[in-house]
């Protein structure tokens, strides 16, 4: 299967860019080539057309000003002109030959203005450069980082909370805002979602970063793993957002935190968790944070394992739920092709309607489905399926993943987890393998 998705991140500033050896190596021969003509030919290159010799070393200023901007030209400026003197310092010198010194002259103040000018177009096209970068990171609408900004981050967050340093993640959703756009227009709810997100940045730490998620939701990566000053950075967050007026009154939000645990393996795992959490927040009367730590959610008992097994053998039927619809396709295909019926949908919420709707007789063996999509994680979507039946297997589809991801605190009776890109074989593997394995009672407790 080819890759499902791609990591994100911001390209480096040519300010930060690590200028490569072929190029220092060209500046060097460039600064070689009409030096080496000097010294050898002096009479020549001090006459007429002879000081061409000299246009190679304005290379350096043109590869230093795509690598490193106005001071990767200003060091080649500089040493174009230290290396231009010291040659006819040279020449004097070992009394080769006496310079021309109107033409030396000449060559220096035409080297300094077309460096000067490489510097100001450089500039000038960096600058806007930037300001494209910064457009496509940011959500215009709030003036915070957007789903992409915030998709780089947490996969460099999470990639450092692998090696040690966790992370913890706060999921925000403002409250009945399909209500405020239908009572109020879409003017009034754009208003709401510039409030919060000056809350927000207000509220967040210059080492933390809070981004517009989508719609409505909005996401704070908080380096450190302590969920008690996440709570409080939450608390606070939804104080101050208490405290603005709008039209229809005060505006509230939910929130939900997840700390960082071993066997996450993707940040789109702990993610999840965390909006495991603000569901419940939701749920649970709204303008509250919930945190993950705090919850378990007990499973039912099953049955023996052997009626277990069997009880989910015979149908042969799959749910496959994912928002991408080359992924879903995907699956589906190589589902279908191992003899499998497959329903599938990009809408987690339209799943739940569908697994209740189809009975006990029509529902699936196992469960395909994304961990992370808009509206509902896959995790909280086989919640609200557990609450219906407690016999859900599941495999969940993961991308970004940093290692294998074995965390215990995923919802289902049977869990796997795959990471984006996955074979045929292995996707094929992966669902035998949670057909036939037998469950176990446990509990399904939030990280």
């Amino acid at each position: 299967m080819t890759p499902m998705r791609i990591a994100l991140a911001p390209e480096r500033s040519p300010a930060d860019r690590v200028v490569p050896l072929r190029a220092l190596a060209i500046s060097l021969l460039a600064f070689a080539v009409p030096v080496s003509a000097v010294l050898s030919f002096p009479d020549v290159t001090n006459a007429g057309f002879g000081t061409l010799v000299w246009l190679p070393a304005l290379i350096p200023a043109f590869l230093l000003a795509y690598y490193r901007g106005l001071r990767g030209v200003a060091v080649a400026l500089a040493g174009g002109m230290a290396v231009i003197t010291a040659t006819q310092v040279s020449v004097v010198a070992f009394e080769i030959a006496e310079p021309n010194w109107s033409l030396l002259l000449a060559i220096v103040l035409v080297y300094l203005v077309v460096s000067i000018g490489i510097a100001v177009l450089a500039e000038a096209l960096n600058r806007e450069r930037r300001k494209a970068e910064g457009m496509a990171l940011v959500d215009r609408l709030t003036g915070l980082p957007n789903r992409r900004q915030l998709d780089a981050s947490l996969e460099s967050a999470f990639a450092a909370a692998e090696r040690g340093h966790p992370i913890t993640v706060v999921v925000f959703d403002l409250d009945h805002f399909k209500r405020v756009n239908d009572t109020h227009g879409h003017a009034a709810g754009d208003e709401a979602l510039r409030q919060f997100g000056e809350v927000l940045r207000q509220d967040t730490r210059g080492q933390d970063l809070s981004a517009r998620f989508g719609g409505e939701e909005f996401v704070s990566v908080l380096r450190g793993g302590e969920a008690a000053s996440a709570a409080v950075f939450a608390e606070r967050v939804l104080q101050h957002m208490r405290e603005r007026q709008f039209a229809w009154g005060r505006q509230t939000v939910s929130a939900g935190i997840a700390v960082h645990q071993p066997g996450m393996g993707s940040y789109e795992v702990l993610l999840a968790a965390a909006d495991r959490a603000l569901y419940l927040s939701k749920s649970g009367g709204r303008d509250r944070v919930t945190m993950a730590t705090a919850l378990a959610v007990p499973t039912p008992a099953l049955p023996s394992p052997v009626i277990a097994a069997e009880a989910v053998r015979p149908k042969e039927r799959l749910f496959v739920v994912d928002d991408d619809r080359e992924v879903r396709e995907s699956v589906r295909l190589a589902l279908a092709g191992d003899g499998y019926e497959v329903w599938e949908t990009d809408d987690p919420k339209e799943a739940i309607r569908h697994f209740v709707a189809v009975g006990e007789a029509g529902r699936p063996a196992a469960i395909v489905t994304d961990v992370i999509m808009p509206g509902m994680t896959g995790m909280t979507m086989i919640d609200q399926i557990a609450s219906v039946s407690p016999l859900v297997r599941v495999i969940y589809m993961s991308g970004y993943v940093h290692g294998p991801v074995s965390w215990a605190g995923a919802p289902g009776t049977v869990v796997a987890f795959l990471d984006k890109p996955f074979t045929v074989d292995r996707l094929l593997s992966t669902v035998d393998e949670v057909l036939h394995r037998v469950p176990e009672a446990r509990a399904t407790v939030l990280p």
